[in-house]
């Protein structure tokens, strides 16, 4: 046999074999990277429906959160820190001053209130909404689930979560607003009959556990 057609041949053996070695690599290399996209954008495939159990299912968290509280004569500000654990809520005012270091917690339909430098009555004429649940996001999925007139769409990047009270004087509706891709709460807002917004929760850290 020709001395020369056998060295042609190998290598001709030898590239394909490499060729196959690389199209072998190329296909892992792809499948590692369409699962890392994949699992970095998994909560872009869910369905509204599973957007809305995840966030009705959720059972603990903790949120910095800015408070705005509007009336007919001023609105008020407040930085505080939420900690939420099944049934038991504690928070604390960080701003401002002169509520700093309020801590109120809600245990068994009963509402706790530290702080013995502060006149308590004072902080609940001067502060509206301050000692309420409805700063709580567990509040607002707890009337979305028992609301009969509940809606969740997406808009753009967000997902908003929307509910109407019934027989309620102060509050007619509650809009909590998603981010699409991490599925956190970053506002909520709640308004009166006359779509004014009285309480506006702006989520600046929030960690769902």
């Amino acid at each position: 046999m020709n001395v020369k057609f056998i060295k042609s041949k190998k290598f001709l053996f030898i590239i394909l074999a490499i060729a196959i070695l690389l199209v072998i690599i190329s296909i892992i290399f792809l499948k590692k990277s369409y699962e890392t996209i994949n699992i970095g954008n998994n909560n872009l495939n869910k369905t509204l429906e599973e957007v809305e159990d995840y966030i009705l299912n959720i059972k603990e968290y903790t949120a910095t959160v800015e408070v705005t509280v509007n009336s007919n004569k001023n609105s008020n500000k407040y930085l505080i820190k939420q900690n939420h654990k099944d049934k038991n809520d504690e928070q604390e005012v960080i701003e401002p001053d002169t509520i700093k270091g309020v801590k109120l917690t809600y245990k068994d339909s009963s509402l706790i209130v530290e702080n013995s430098n502060l006149n308590l009555e004072k902080i609940y004429n001067n502060y509206p909404y301050i000692e309420s649940n409805i700063l709580w996001l567990n509040s607002f999925t707890e009337e979305y689930r028992n609301s009969e007139q509940r809606n969740i769409t997406e808009k753009n990047e967000e997902i908003v979560m929307q509910i109407k009270r019934k027989n309620d004087k102060k509050i007619a509706t509650e809009e909590l607003i998603l981010d699409k891709k991490t599925l956190k709460p970053t506002k909520l807002s709640i308004m009166d009959n006359s779509k004014n917004v009285i309480v506006y929760i702006l989520y600046n850290e929030i960690e769902i556990k």
